[in-house]
């Protein structure tokens, strides 16, 4: 017998059975319908995009026992932070495999129908909770990454001078946008915690408030608690989600922020009666004013969201009119409150965010062109490679983001139609019949997913592919989350294809962190050369807590990329910095003479001290440039000399005021001119923040 796969009709099928016989094939003959194939594939119709939710009872269900096990991998993630400090090789592996440990039970019964809303809604609590653990391990009692020690002296301004917009040499945009430092300084104030305290406390309840409100979002988005949960752990997975998005720095609060406007925006679309609407309206108004005083590219990003979703709400079928207008004031408002924030601050944001981004332009186009050499992937600065089972799974996350784009992307469009549709693809009068404006914005938005890898290709444009893939993230997580629902795992019921499922789910997680921050997650034994977090350890921070006590504070010093940080937060001194001033003392340093050329440097930057770091001598620098990153900068391909940084002891008009053998500060006040002898600054206590180790040796 011969049986014809498609839509043939009875008598066809026969004819071609008769002739099959005729020509000598007595076996089943099976034609497939490749085009049915793929559409089933893409979800090109409703009944492909279909997701099966069980309707259990409200109960917590089994995350009890994954807070349990939750609690087992922070034991051992510990453990592995605490071996890294003492040089174990293991620790890295191991800590990563902690990471898994929390990620993946909990996704596996996230993924599984049989789970009800309270206990996804409970499991994406937890895994949040002890996820924002593994980043306590990682740095428990100070700050280390270098982003943190940016708005952390801002926020010592704040306390100290008690007002705002005070300059900040490290990062001039950052007294502009005080959001972030406005909350910590405030609860420090009421509290009595240091800095570092307050902070922890903000971040984490950004981070829980980010987590509930997608949550939230999806949810309302959908109307699927199994897509929505789904939808959170894809988040996850991007790269900044760990550890990043979770520095002190104003992104980590911008991003909630954000989250909270459009689940604001969302709300209003569903309420019954306009009328209803408009307090949904306010909500969001009032958060986008204080988005656009937090973030600069969040609240452009967050501009062109609302901006796009109320043209899609202008063109969507059966909108009300008064729904299109409450869109178009919240575009409206969103365009108005950035623009008028920026004029007020003195729009600083042009000259930060355009020469980086046309730096990275430039070298797409040179990577698309071929015409030179790019960043090496898995290679860092100093010529290390990634372990290769880090390289794998990095490949392995973004091919795993890429097949669950290639699966939800058209079907998501298909899931978010009127449920009358058998597609909103075709026949193109169905096309504006979707439900949510919002979810066709992020299907979108997705698009930006491969441009960010292409931009993570090249050094300079390597940060706004950061970016650029983190925001993304929020359309990815929803496409991908539908594609697993839908697709991927469908209507099965057994544990199997859940567990696999989240399995490929932990890889995407691992593949972020991996991407973000490869080996140097931990701090390591010992001291890295211009390596951020892995080169903050006591005895620079008592050689800036030295210049504080003795010298006084507010001294203008030159310094490497790494000392200038804890000079201006442990010492608070005031450093240089080509973001404020335009000129690169670090040329100066490290100069093999100090001539005509180098001294007028220093005095027309106003230097006062210069701390020059001898463990420079003994490598390359970590992140790819021990100064501001000029071109001068990036241009070493040896370390430095030790006889270029102690130039300045055989000038006569310079005085070495502090040397513990390996960091030495010159006093350079008198080049060019005749001064009296300085009288040393009263000591003014300790800093805000403190590491509560014993301080190195220094006289």
């Amino acid at each position: 017998m011969t049986v014809v796969k498609g839509r043939a009709s009875p008598g066809r099928q026969k004819a071609y059975q008769d002739g099959a016989y005729r020509h000598g094939y007595p076996g089943r003959v099976s034609i497939p319908r490749v085009d049915l194939w793929i559409a089933a594939f893409l979800g090109l119709r409703r009944q492909d995009s279909a997701v099966g939710d069980v309707a259990d009872p409200s109960s917590l269900g089994m995350s009890p026992v994954f807070a349990f096990l939750c609690g087992c991998a922070l034991v051992v993630a510990a453990l592995a932070a605490n071996a890294s400090r003492l040089g174990e090789g293991w620790a890295v592996p191991t800590f990563y495999c902690a990471i898994a440990a929390i990620f993946l039970p909990a996704a596996a019964r996230i993924i599984h129908p049989g789970a009800s809303r309270l206990e996804r809604l409970a499991l994406i609590v937890i895994v949040t909770s002890a996820l924002f653990v593994v980043r306590l391990i990682r740095a428990p009692v100070a700050f280390i990454d270098h982003d943190e020690f940016l708005h952390w002296a801002t926020v010592n301004d704040i306390l100290e001078a008690r007002r705002l917009f005070l300059p900040n040499p490290l990062l001039p945009v950052s007294p502009l946008y005080p959001g972030l430092e406005l909350i910590t300084s405030a609860l420090v104030s009421l509290s009595g915690l240091s800095v570092f305290a307050a902070g922890l406390i903000v971040l984490a309840a950004a981070r829980m408030m980010l987590m509930l409100t997608l949550f939230l979002l999806f949810e309302k988005i959908t109307g699927s608690a199994r897509i929505a949960s789904i939808a959170c752990l894809i988040y996850m997975g991007s790269s900044t989600f760990l550890l990043f998005d979770v520095h002190y720095s104003y992104e980590s609060l911008a991003i909630p922020m954000l989250a909270a406007v459009l689940l604001a925006s969302e709300s209003r679309r569903m309420e019954r009666s306009d009328a209803a609407a408009w307090p949904r309206v306010v909500a969001a108004m009032v958060l986008i004013v204080a988005l656009a005083a937090t973030h600069h590219l969040t609240s452009y990003f967050c501009t062109a969201l609302l901006c796009a979703t109320a043209v899609m709400e202008s063109l969507r079928q059966g909108a009300s009119a008064m729904r299109r207008r409450q869109a178009i004031l919240l575009a409206s408002i969103a365009v108005i409150a950035p623009v008028a924030w920026s004029k007020i601050v003195g729009n600083p944001t042009g000259g930060y965010i355009l020469p980086v981004l046309a730096g990275g332009l430039h070298e797409v186009a040179q990577l698309v062109s071929s015409s030179t050499s790019t960043r090496k992937l898995f290679v860092s600065d100093t010529g290390a490679l990634a372990p290769a089972w880090q390289r794998y799974l990095t490949m392995a996350g973004v091919a795993l983001i890429c097949l669950g784009l290639l699966t939800g992307f058209l079907r998501s469009l298909v899931f978010n139609g009127q449920p009358r549709n058998a597609s909103i693809l075709w026949p193109p009068t169905r096309w504006r019949l979707w439900r949510s404006s919002l979810l066709v914005v992020l299907v979108l938005v997705t698009l930006a997913y491969p441009l960010s890898i292409i931009f993570r290709l090249t050094r300079s444009g390597w940060e706004i592919g950061n970016r650029i893939g983190s925001l993304s993230f929020l359309g990815v997580a929803i496409v991908v989350a539908v594609a697993v629902a839908a697709f991927w795992h469908g209507t099965s019921r057994g544990w199997l294809r859940a567990t696999a499922l989240a399995a490929a789910a932990t890889m995407v997680l691992i593949a972020g962190v991996i991407s973000s921050e490869g080996p140097r997650i931990l701090v390591p034994a010992g001291y890295e050369v211009s390596a951020d977090s892995s080169s903050i350890e006591p005895m620079g921070i008592s050689a800036a807590r030295w210049t504080r006590e003795w010298l006084g504070g507010d001294q203008h010093f030159a310094a490497d990329r790494i000392n200038r940080l804890l000079l201006s937060t442990y010492g608070r001194q005031k450093v240089s910095t080509t973001l404020e001033s335009g000129h690169d003392t670090g040329m100066a340093i490290t100069a093999a003479d100090l001539g005509p050329m180098e001294r007028k440097l220093l005095i027309d930057s106003g230097i006062g001290f210069v701390m020059v770091d001898l463990r420079m001598t003994t490598g390359l620098p970590g992140v790819g440039v021990y100064f501001d990153g000029g071109a001068q900068d990036r241009n070493h391909m040896v370390p430095l000399q030790s006889s270029s940084l102690l130039k300045f002891n055989s000038e006569p008009d310079v005085d070495r005021s502090f040397d513990n053998g390996f960091m030495v500060i010159f006093d350079v006040g008198r080049l060019g001119k005749t001064r009296q002898p300085s009288v040393p600054g009263k000591r003014t206590g300790e800093p805000a923040q403190s590491l509560g180790r014993t301080d190195g040796d220094s006289r």
